[in-house]
């Protein structure tokens, strides 16, 4: 398995067997028996680090196109009426988060979000554990997440738009009754008024189920959102060629070979197109060809999608 997989331990076999059998109930369930899920338009081109860069490491950012993402880690109330630092979320536990946040605004078409019982009740849907290591480790990213502050660049001919601010501009840390548990619980969220406006207009809806199979690898986590937003707005007819230093810019590390991203990325692909079986995606000499596909939720809610015209790659 790839070094940015949140469970290691998950043998491979275990991810198969998830896989196919997620892929056998999408092909014969009807869409809306289960809740779609939601994220951001720009998120699903630039997502978040794969792994824990430390809480030293304060910045992070990442390029898809004309589009540009910088992370800034934040710093969460203390016990003491201080503050303290705490490093940028990470992994496909952070991913899976977002998606809850995210999904939960669009559906109750409200910024604020109670994540205490919201986000638990998510991970037993996903087949998560809320108890002991795993919980510690959900809250460890929820603290991450709800401190983090973003810069998101989109370039044009003569000019660029940039947005810059905290995701959620409120939250409420809760003190723990139990002094093992981690320091404070942030246990209500509510989002930014511009990230929230901006999630309305450009929230793309993805299968849980996929989400759910997926679970265990932020690399393709990060894959099946961005082919769900890309692939159906792939012009008919003109497939585009985007080579694996184009593609390792957007899914891969600092310092990662070609040689090494791509084999990490074909791994994770190959995971993808399982439970995204309509994806038109081919390898080929020196990257990947995509062609226009249905997207893995059909157009219910047109409104819910990003305008073809203005969308990041």
């Amino acid at each position: 398995m790839s070094n940015d997989d949140d469970d290691r331990r998950l043998e491979p076999t275990a991810v198969q067997d998830r896989l196919i059998r997620t892929r056998d109930e999408l092909l014969h369930k009807v869409w809306g028996e289960t809740p779609a899920l939601f994220n951001h338009a720009v998120l699903c081109s630039v997502g978040l680090p794969y792994r824990n860069l430390g809480d030293d490491v304060r910045t992070f950012q990442r390029t898809s196109g004309t589009t540009s993402l910088q992370l800034q880690a934040g710093a969460i109330p203390n016990h003491e009426g201080g503050f303290d630092n705490i490093g940028l979320p990470f992994g496909p536990r952070a991913r899976l988060l977002l998606l809850h946040l995210c999904s939960q605004a669009v559906r109750e078409q409200s910024p604020v979000i109670e994540v205490q019982d919201s986000f638990t009740a998510f991970a037993r849907e996903l087949g998560l554990a809320t108890t002991g290591r795993n919980l510690r480790t959900l809250r460890d990213q929820v603290n991450r997440m709800s401190v983090v502050s973003m810069r998101l660049a989109r370039r044009h001919a003569t000019f660029t738009d940039m947005f810059q601010g905290h995701v959620f501009s409120k939250l409420r840390a809760e003190y723990p009754n139990d002094p093992n548990q981690l320091p404070l619980w942030t246990s209500i969220v509510e989002f930014s008024p511009e990230f929230y406006a901006s999630l309305i207009t450009h929230a793309v809806p993805m299968r849980l189920e996929a989400i759910a199979a997926l679970k265990h690898s932020a690399r393709a986590l990060d894959l099946y959102c961005w082919l769900s937003h890309r692939l159906w707005r792939v012009k008919p007819n003109k497939p585009v060629d985007l080579s694996w230093y184009v593609l390792r810019d957007q899914f891969g590390t600092e310092g990662q070979n070609i040689k090494s991203f791509k084999r990490a990325f074909v791994s994770a692909l190959r995971q993808v197109l399982v439970v995204y079986p309509e994806a038109k995606v081919l390898e080929i000499k020196g990257g990947l060809k995509i062609q226009e596909s249905p997207p893995p939720v059909p157009f219910s809610k047109p409104a819910l999608f990003a305008p073809r015209g203005g969308a990041a790659r």
